[in-house]
């Protein structure tokens, strides 16, 4: 038994090292396990925070140990590591009220803090957020999106949850559009589409 689990963590080990050698950087893509596990620290969480260019080139990529909660000021909004963050493209809370946990009533920002506050304080290990903005603007958060790794411990498998994509299921945000009525999140339609669910943090 012993040595099948050993095979098991050689294989899954293999597995991230050849994704981390695969994958290149992307300012929209979600990322693999491998991506994200490459930055784990042995007791401590880490923060990623990436730049890119307009022709989606990584031009900076901060990494840092992670102190701090992390702060859900709204269904949209994150402070993480010293970054004020909004979830690009997306609207929150499109109502006041939303189902949620066992399918009572909540108030929308109090969900959202419930759900995601739950996810990057209690079980990410690492937080990755992407944005195209090349300078924080003062007081002005920098729309990203923001990935977290989960699990890995107490026999929970591995995986990544998409905060975007989280928040749109859920309902607590909406896709926002452009001036010509285009979705500026495409990726999140079929999300939207299924939204309604009432799923448990």
């Amino acid at each position: 038994m012993e040595k099948f689990k050993l095979v098991l963590v050689l294989l899954s080990t293999t597995f991230w090292c050849e994704t981390r050698a695969q994958e290149a950087p992307s300012p929209f893509s979600e990322p693999s396990i491998g991506y994200l596990h490459q930055f784990a620290g042995a007791s401590e969480r880490v923060f990623i925070f990436e730049r890119y260019d307009a022709e989606g080139k990584l031009v900076a990529r901060d990494v840092k140990a992670l102190t701090e909660p992390v702060v859900i000021n709204g269904a949209s909004r994150r402070t993480i590591g010293g970054y004020a963050i909004s979830l690009r493209g997306l609207v929150e809370c499109p109502q006041k009220e939303v189902t949620y946990n066992r399918k009572q009533r909540w108030a929308c920002e109090k969900a959202a803090a419930d759900y995601m506050g739950a996810i990057y304080n209690r079980r990410a290990s690492v937080i990755l957020c992407k944005t195209l903005v090349l300078r924080s603007l003062r007081k002005e958060p920098d729309p990203s999106s923001c990935f977290a790794l989960v699990g890995g411990k107490n026999s929970d498998p591995l995986m990544v949850v998409n905060d975007d994509d989280a928040m749109v299921f859920l309902g607590l945000a909406s896709i926002g559009k452009t001036d010509g009525g285009a979705s500026r999140r495409p990726d999140l339609l079929h999300s939207q589409n299924l939204s309604g669910s009432d799923v448990q943090p």
